[in-house]
């Protein structure tokens, strides 16, 4: 989110106190569609179900999850902004399609600045550095005494080119000076298949699907992204405990909605995620496929995104990575 969007949003965050309320009754008067970029079934698509399930409990019901997977959740994303702004189609608001995108494609079918508007985050999925079992690697320091000590012979896997694993893991390349080859893969199962088979020794992917490999004992976690220790791996250091700072901490999530949307509406859902977001069945439920509860109001949630989308750029630009 650019300069511009982030004060775009922060002056509909102001009038989300400026507006006469309006009969909270009144709204949803049918199904809200939320828009998610990613297939069913993943870690995305379920974390988005499990907020809007809990939404449900709020008065915001029903609301349809419809997946519109494909271009690091571009296509989706364009829907929504092209969507009337009358609160009834949301967008599963990730950092692959606010944050990377606008550096990974020339060109893109909306214009956040003008067209989305932030209604809050609700969670952050941060990403792990693993190793196969048999890799003989057990922390961090290892991993990179190894790979300065055999530079250009290592290589690690990654769910896609351009996803938040690689640039994270990018970055942490870029800072250390290190070279070691990227091999990109069509999703977390074959990225993370490749490297329980011994094919590669390395990889980075968001948390959730690697939990069962690592508790199991066939992956082993060495560091973990995000300013703080995931629930899901409380035993796995972060990178900026080991002194590796400055690198995206994952994948923030949140709703947006088109610009324009009438800002009781806005204040009414963000309320009703503090809310849910706060019960412990919906952090444990979260908790479970990876995502950690980081709830921000919609002022909040933009600042972020202004803030990650620096790292991105250049990450993306470190990288060379460009959408095909």
């Amino acid at each position: 989110m650019q300069r511009r969007q982030l004060i775009h949003a922060l002056g509909a965050a102001a009038l989300l106190g400026a507006r006469p309320s309006f009969a909270q009754d009144a709204y949803p008067a049918r199904p809200v569609q939320v828009l998610v970029g990613f297939p069913g079934g993943g870690a995305m698509d379920v974390a988005a179900r499990i907020v809007t399930n809990a939404l449900a409990d709020e008065g915001i019901k029903p609301v349809a999850i419809i997946n519109k997977p494909g271009a690091s959740a571009t296509i989706a994303t364009g829907q929504v902004a092209r969507s009337a702004n009358d609160g009834y189609t949301a967008l599963l608001s990730t950092s692959a399609n606010l944050g990377i995108a606008p550096y990974l494609y020339a060109r893109l079918p909306y214009d956040a600045d003008k067209e989305l508007v932030p209604v809050a985050q609700f969670g952050v999925a941060q990403s792990v550095i693993y190793c196969s079992a048999s890799a003989g690697l057990r922390d961090l320091n290892a991993l990179l005494k190894r790979i300065a000590a055999t530079p250009g012979q290592l290589n690690y896997a990654s769910p896609g080119s351009g996803t938040t694993a690689h640039l994270a893991f990018e970055s942490l390349k870029a800072q250390r000076k290190l070279f070691i080859v990227h091999v990109p893969f069509r999703g977390s199962p074959a990225a993370i298949t490749s490297v329980l088979s011994g094919e590669l020794d390395i990889g980075i992917d968001a948390i959730g699907p690697t939990l069962g490999h690592i508790r199991s004992g066939k992956i082993v976690p060495l560091a973990q992204t995000g300013a703080k220790r995931s629930a899901s791996l409380p035993e796995v250091p972060t990178l900026d405990e080991l002194g590796v700072r400055g690198i995206p901490s994952g994948t923030n999530l949140g709703f947006m909605m088109p610009a324009g949307t009438p800002a009781p509406i806005l204040a009414q859902w963000s309320a009703a995620m503090k809310r849910v977001l706060a019960t412990p069945a919906v952090a444990e439920q979260l908790s479970a496929v990876g995502v950690d509860v980081a709830y921000q109001d919609a002022r909040a949630y933009a600042a972020t995104m202004a803030s990650e989308q620096k790292l991105w750029q250049a990450a993306v630009k470190y990288s060379g990575a460009a959408a095909s």
